[in-house]
């Protein structure tokens, strides 16, 4: 999207955000604004599956939202044009439950979190699968999307292969799940 552009979020009734995201979706488009005007989105995270008895013996991955109950969207629109659009949207719609916002009145999330949690998605909006090691109690990625991010991992489970992160969001912390393998301990 072209600069500047800003992402607001919706916290959302929990197992709809994918209703939620092809709502706006249509309500922009009613509205006549486009994909590049506004786009909605519903962070995913890759989570790590074990293959059921007599099915395909290899590791499946399969997609989750990253932020349970989160909707984004990334526009252009002002945080005034943005609510001159959207207001009776957020007001009538049985799935969203509120606008987030830091402080008073700022309604974009902040640059900072956004670059963030840009860094993390890649652009591809999916928290991807990390490998790393375990090298006394330190943890190194040496690949994927937790790369140089160790500092956000507060748990780490081997057999299930995932690690609890903590990010910043509206200057409060939300834990999200990043599949996680760890090949080895040193």
């Amino acid at each position: 999207m072209q600069q500047p552009y800003y992402w607001y979020v919706f916290y959302v009734k929990t197992s709809s955000e994918n209703r939620v995201v092809q709502d706006i979706a249509r309500f922009a488009d009613s509205k006549g604004l486009s994909k590049d005007d506004v786009d909605p989105f519903c962070p995913q995270s890759e989570v790590y599956y074990r293959a059921e008895k007599g099915k395909a013996p290899n590791k499946q991955y399969k997609k989750r939202p990253m932020f349970p109950g989160y909707v984004f969207v990334e526009t252009r629109l002002s945080a005034k044009d943005f609510l001159e659009v959207f207001g009776s949207f957020i007001y009538t719609s049985q799935e969203i439950i509120r606008l987030l916002k830091s402080g008073k009145d700022n309604i974009a999330l902040p640059d900072e979190e956004r670059i963030r949690l840009e860094y993390l998605l890649k652009g591809k909006r999916c928290l991807e699968r990390s490998v790393g090691f375990i090298s006394g109690d330190k943890v190194v990625i040496t690949a994927g999307a937790l790369i140089g991010q160790e500092g956000l991992i507060t748990y780490i489970n081997r057999h299930n292969r995932f690690a609890d992160i903590e990010i910043n969001m509206f200057g409060s912390t939300v834990k999200a799940r990043a599949a996680l393998e760890i090949v080895e301990r040193r």
